[in-house]
């Protein structure tokens, strides 16, 4: 064999051993709390609190020598009602501060060791049994005096300690999933339990 057959040989096997991860590890998946606003929103007909929006952010990073892409995100509602409502997420990304809103499915690209930050918001529907609608009395009556439908009422880590119970059933074993590519077709799907 002559030199440059040995050095090719020598590069194929180093990159091929940089690459051994597992494909979990290629790719990884981390969520944080943001300090975004909780959304309710009323229906006017019978005054009850319809839906509410739990925001959280998502880190995707690619710690893989190669260019990843995906095509779509979604959250996997289990409380009954969002699950069979299901209208998904709204996804955002931050520009200089603002959040801007963009589609959960299209090609987004990932090059090597790059991270990709998204908020977004859930869409957990609400039961309009008296019992959990008189949780939301306080919030019913503020939107009512403004005359609004929608209502911003505090943090995550706020909700959590009034209505802890409430939002346990609302998220429990909730997950999030990424459809990443193989090319030009689907590959692999990643599935990571929500954390809040």
């Amino acid at each position: 064999m002559n030199k440059s057959t040995k050095i090719l040989i020598l590069l194929i096997i180093c990159f091929e051993f940089i690459n051994c991860k597992s494909k979990n590890e290629l790719i990884t998946i981390s969520q944080t709390t943001p300090d975004e606003q909780i959304i309710v929103r009323l229906t006017l007909e019978d005054t009850t609190v319809l839906s509410i929006k739990f925001p959280n952010s998502l880190v995707i990073k690619n710690n893989s020598y190669l260019e990843k892409s995906f095509v779509k995100i979604d959250y996997h509602y289990t409380e009954t009602q969002s699950k069979w409502r299901n209208l998904g997420i709204r996804l955002y990304e931050s520009k200089e501060n603002i959040l801007k809103p963009i589609s959960t499915t299209g090609k987004k690209t990932l090059l090597r060791n790059e991270s990709l930050q998204y908020t977004y918001y859930t869409r957990h529907y609400i039961d309009s049994s008296k019992a959990v609608q008189l949780q939301f009395k306080p919030y019913i009556k503020k939107m009512l005096n403004q005359k609004k439908d929608t209502l911003h009422i505090g943090t995550v880590a706020e909700f959590k300690k009034i209505h802890k119970e409430l939002f346990e059933k609302l998220t429990k074993n909730d997950s999030i999933s990424i459809q990443f590519l193989d090319g030009k077709k689907l590959g692999e799907r990643i599935t990571v339990p929500v954390e809040w």
